[in-house]
């Protein structure tokens, strides 16, 4: 400090030099108050003259004491009430809501909701994986998007994967043997556990024999009669071990052994049945008699919401299904058939001896739109053995697909009780 100040003090030029400041004058310097004495002394002692000025310190101020709590509260302002939340339309105020952090009345209308009606564009193009599109794809990685046959098929998962209220239940139908009605049970059912992924189950109605767990791959030997005799069936893992099921995931449930049994499936096996599986499966499909007086018949239809009736492709099935939708029409069944589907099933690979086009038409007179389909020869059908839907001639599986669409489209509707 003393370099410093001898260079604040003094300087080679003469111009610029400044003689030392007398000790009066530093009293702004260093916040204090020097006295100089005429004898050269000072207050505090005799100190010879040309010593250091002695500097006072300020008095210290006498510290207040802490305000008290009351004086604190008495000085603060006033914190102003705030508005009430504003209302959303369609809510009714409630006592107690305290805005939006409250869970009290939102539970007709939430802020998240809203996000549903906000437009994403997607950043990725589907590619398609069939025809010239998907070859493009697969050499060159440019992507065209999906063809138009590609969007249809998306169009009928989507359709097919509707929710269905309860345990919807089908019924499928047909006068007479032969027709491919086991078949295209197996078919449907595959289709909808296979697209849908939920529990889906049929139940083979047919006291005559039915094949229908041979065609979807027998693994347990027990049968309805077995489910019905069981004690505790409260559980899903209960009923299982009565059922078969296939590579799609459909379960079967046997009918009686017609050989063994003492007497044939009737209607108050089907309502137990029913009320038993329809706690633990979304969808329950029936194989029903050819007969529709049939006692386990007469129970299906006042229990099913849906049905499918199956005809041959020749003039004696395409009649045979007519007299069951005129059936279906005079024995109070005229709402059910708002929600029925004909199935015209080609059962040889020879050309049929009558105009399936000229039998869609006739039948789609008594549907509504949309609901007769022509199914064509499969030999993976007609071999009769286990179905499998990957075996399946592409263009019988899309049939089948939009038969299970039809049929999806009536989730919505009313089920029967």
């Amino acid at each position: 400090m003393s370099a410093d100040n001898d260079r604040l003090g003094y300087s080679r030029d003469p111009k610029h030099a400044k003689d030392p400041a007398p000790y009066g004058e530093a009293d702004a310097l260093f916040g204090g108050s020097v006295t100089s004495l005429t004898n050269g002394g000072s207050r505090h002692g005799d100190v010879p003259a040309g010593a250091p000025p002695v500097i006072q310190a300020p008095a210290l101020s006498v510290v207040a004491p802490d305000p008290t709590e009351a004086e604190i509260t008495a000085k603060l302002q006033p914190i102003p009430p705030r508005p009430p939340w504003p209302l959303q339309d369609g809510l009714q105020a409630v006592d107690g809501w305290a805005g939006p952090n409250s869970g009290v009345g939102l539970s007709e209308h939430r802020a998240v909701d809203n996000l549903a009606r906000v437009g994403v564009r997607p950043t990725v193009k589907m590619h398609s994986q069939r025809g010239w599109r998907g070859l493009l794809y697969r050499t060159t990685r440019l992507n065209l998007g999906l063809s138009r046959d590609e969007l249809y098929e998306l169009d009928l998962y989507a359709r097919i994967r509707r929710n269905a209220r309860d345990s919807y239940q089908i019924g499928v139908f047909g006068l007479k043997g032969g027709v491919g009605k086991t078949a295209v049970a197996v078919a449907l059912g595959s289709t909808l556990s296979k697209v849908r992924g939920d529990r889906i189950l049929a139940i083979d109605a047919d006291p005559a024999s039915g094949n229908l767990a041979d065609r979807v791959g027998r693994q347990s030997a027990a049968t309805v009669s077995d489910l019905l005799a069981a004690k505790d069936l409260s559980r899903y893992n209960d009923i299982r071990g009565f059922t078969s099921m296939n590579e799609s995931k459909l379960e079967v449930l046997s009918g009686l052994e017609y050989s063994a049994a003492s007497r044939a499936f009737n209607d108050a096996d089907w309502k137990a049945a029913t009320d038993i599986v329809s706690q633990h499966y979304n969808l329950v499909i029936a194989d029903c008699a050819a007969d529709m007086f049939q006692p386990a018949a007469r129970a299906a239809l006042s229990t099913v919401s849906g049905a499918v009736i199956v005809a041959s492709a020749s003039i004696d099935g395409a009649r045979q299904a007519a007299v069951t939708l005129d059936w279906l029409w005079q024995n109070g069944h005229r709402d059910l058939l708002n929600r029925t589907c004909v199935v015209v099933n080609h059962v040889g690979s020879r050309r049929p001896n009558v105009d399936t086009g000229a039998l869609v038409t006739q039948f789609q007179k008594h549907l509504p739109p949309g609901r007769v389909f022509v199914l064509p020869w499969d030999k993976h059908i007609a071999c009769g053995t286990e179905i499998h839907l990957d075996l399946l001639r592409p263009r019988f599986q899309r049939r089948i697909l939009e038969l299970a669409a039809a049929l999806s489209d009536d989730f919505d509707g009313p089920v029967a009780t």
